[in-house]
């Protein structure tokens, strides 16, 4: 079959694609549970209605992953890995929609998970569906549907990666944001963190008195400022990021509109750390001083950065605030995140698949969140990409939507690459 026939068979698989969006997002696999079961049974047994030969496998029996298989005529075993799990939906009153509705309207399939990423993995089952159903196809393939990437992958991707189920020449990440029709995408890697913990440490007395005390949370708020001062330190950067940071920025800033201290936080969304605090404890009664009190930090890194120097400046940082009794826990590896060069074969090869279908070359970006591609690249040493058929600005928000025009773009970037890949 040509490539345009077969394109002309995604374009029929429409409404299909966009049913099983639905009946993903219906189904609640959100944490802090993160239970892919239903999920799982739900697109095993599509798979095996048609006839595609898979396998589940499970760390934890109530978050389990599953693999469509693809036999191809050569050795070379491309992958595709995606994720079930979903953020929490939070107040169900912010939503137009109920967020696990799947409701269908005006081109787009709304509900918790249906950018981030339930779309790209119904995109994802067409095309395993459209492959196996061809006389042959050149390369080997593998679909993967997985568990807790909202929390590192531990019953997930990583685990799979750890455990060497992960083997391929390639791997093709259904994350993220791949810019459509319009501005095509492709990502070369993602951030990586530093996530930290400060602590505050003081006296109990009670809270009639509190200067007989020392209170803890007084004492953090006055160095939360402190930490946040990370976010002037320049990082070290390859060379060869140069170009695709320049192409992010772009991208991002005509992705949405920003005010005028939003493009400047953009202009230094690669250069410098992004820090912010999301969750302050302490205390246990209103009436009593607290003697404990913690912040936790998302710091995110551009890939090939020096995480050690920024764990380093963190605490540096807190010792100059001179405030006795505050700590500072920073999770630091020896590199943030991952990416693939620009210039790699496989990189080329991705961008000509995008271009034959959309007209249009893609650019080459950095994602500022992480995915399951640090595993699949620094685990299983698996060159990694992402195209992922989600909107901009939709991943954890209230109206969480996907376009439907994307799924079917999803069904052809994911279902030709194999056929064209040498």
């Amino acid at each position: 079959m040509s490539i345009t026939k077969f394109l002309e068979q995604a374009d029929k698989a429409e409404n299909e694609v966009a049913e099983l969006c639905s009946g993903l997002v219906r189904i609640d696999s959100s944490h802090p549970h993160g239970y892919t079961g239903e999920c799982v049974e739900y697109i095993k047994t599509y798979l095996d209605n048609h006839g595609i030969q898979n396998e589940v496998h499970a760390k934890d029996d109530k978050k389990p992953n599953i693999v469509a298989k693809i036999g191809g005529e050569k050795k070379s075993t491309i992958l595709w890995l995606g994720h079930l799990d979903v953020v929490p939906e939070g107040k169900p009153e912010n939503w137009a929609h109920p967020p696990y509705s799947g409701v269908n309207e005006d081109g787009f399939v709304y509900g918790r998970g249906s950018s981030d990423m339930k779309g790209s993995c119904a995109a994802a089952m067409v095309a395993a569906r459209m492959l196996n159903e061809l006389e042959s196809v050149p390369n080997n393939v593998e679909f993967w549907f997985t568990a807790d990437e909202e929390i590192g992958g531990r019953a997930g991707a990583r685990w799979l990666a750890e455990t060497g189920r992960f083997k391929g020449d390639v791997c093709i990440i259904g994350d993220g944001n791949g810019g459509g029709w319009k501005t095509p995408s492709i990502d070369l890697g993602c951030k990586g963190g530093a996530g930290t913990k400060l602590i505050a440490r003081g006296k109990t007395a009670h809270g009639s008195t509190p200067f007989l005390g020392d209170n803890a949370i007084t004492k953090l708020m006055k160095g939360i400022p402190w930490v946040e001062k990370i976010g002037e330190f320049k990082l070290e950067l390859p060379p060869e990021l140069d170009a695709p940071i320049k192409s992010s920025i772009k991208f991002l800033k005509s992705s949405q509109p920003l005010t005028k201290e939003q493009e400047m936080a953009m202009d230094r969304l690669y250069h410098y750390p992004t820090v912010a605090c999301n969750i302050i404890s302490g205390g246990v009664k209103t009436n009593v001083v607290p003697d404990y009190a913690e912040a936790q930090f998302d710091i995110r890194l551009t890939p090939g950065s020096n995480p050690l120097k920024v764990k380093e400046r963190i605490e540096e940082l807190v010792r100059e605030s001179g405030i006795e009794g505050l700590e500072a826990q920073v999770r630091a590896r020896e590199t943030a995140g991952y990416y693939e060069s620009p210039d790699s074969g496989f990189a080329s090869q991705l961008s000509a698949t995008v271009k034959t279908i959309t007209g249009k070359n893609p650019v080459f970006k950095i994602l500022t969140g992480g995915t399951d591609g640090i595993s699949t690249s620094r685990i299983a040493g698996i060159p990694s990409l992402g195209w992922g058929a989600s909107l901009p600005d939709e991943a954890h928000q209230p109206n969480e939507k996907v376009s439907i025009e994307n799924l079917v773009l999803g069904v052809k970037i994911y279902s030709v690459f194999p056929l064209q890949y040498s």
